[in-house]
């Protein structure tokens, strides 16, 4: 299946995204300046964006997710946003790729190094658990290694198929996702992903104006992002047969 028909199985509808809520912006005395050309007007004291400018953003953002994925690189997904933690975990599990709904841990990017050797520490782990390796502990040791897993489940459970810095990462609020942002930057990886009238959308290579604080904005983007990439996932696996 081509790009464009890809594209064409995931057209972004104008009306769809009025009835979900996407053009609604923040406050007109939170704008950023860099913004006014996503917006469309403002009403009651809020933004309103365009549209236009979200659909065909989006359909930019989708074409270059799917070239990454199509030549086998990895996408890392950043969700940390209360609005967005659900819907980021669950197209993450669907699509099989790596991902951070928790507190994104500082160095994630920017020290990959030391956050690998903790995630395969966690992956060793799980292992020796697997193993009956726990048994041969106190209780009070086995309680302690448990723990210890737990909490790098947390942070780091979504990360264990990252064997190395992603070649985008996307993200779903510029600002609570805003550290991830500034490490993906300073590693010259680009960055796809809502950004509200507040935000700065020369932080993204690829910005898509809109709601970032409504689950249902945010997950209708990260469905039509999600139905481009599993149609990518399943050519890969057509190829491979």
């Amino acid at each position: 299946m081509s790009v464009s028909n890809n594209l064409k199985n995931i057209s972004v509808q104008i009306e769809e995204m009025t009835k979900v809520g996407l053009y609604l912006g923040h406050q007109k005395s939170q704008a950023n300046p860099k913004m006014q050309p996503f917006v469309w007007t403002s009403k009651n004291g809020f933004q309103i964006i365009d549209l236009e400018a979200s659909a065909r953003l989006l359909e930019k953002a989708i074409k270059f997710l799917i070239d990454v994925k199509a030549k086998g690189g990895v996408i890392l997904l950043v969700g940390t946003g209360v609005v967005a933690q659900d819907a980021v975990k669950n197209m993450a599990e669907a699509l099989g790729m790596p991902h951070v709904t928790e507190r994104w841990l500082g160095g994630t990017i920017t020290n990959w190094p030391t956050i690998s050797k903790r995630i395969a520490y966690l992956k060793d782990l799980e292992i020796k658990k697997a193993g009956g390796d726990f048994s041969k502990y106190t209780k009070y040791e086995a309680l302690k290694l448990e723990e210890k897993m737990a909490k790098l489940e947390k942070s780091l459970g979504g990360l264990k198929s990252l064997i190395r810095l992603p070649d985008a990462v996307w993200t779903t609020s510029s600002k609570a996702d805003h550290i991830a942002i500034v490490e993906a930057r300073r590693k010259n990886i680009p960055v796809v992903g809502l950004v509200n009238t507040s935000g700065d959308p020369t932080e993204f290579d690829y910005p898509i104006p809109g709601n970032d604080s409504s689950r249902g904005a945010v997950s209708y983007v990260l469905e039509k992002v999600k139905d481009a990439l599993a149609a990518v996932k399943v050519q890969e696996a057509v190829k491979a047969e």
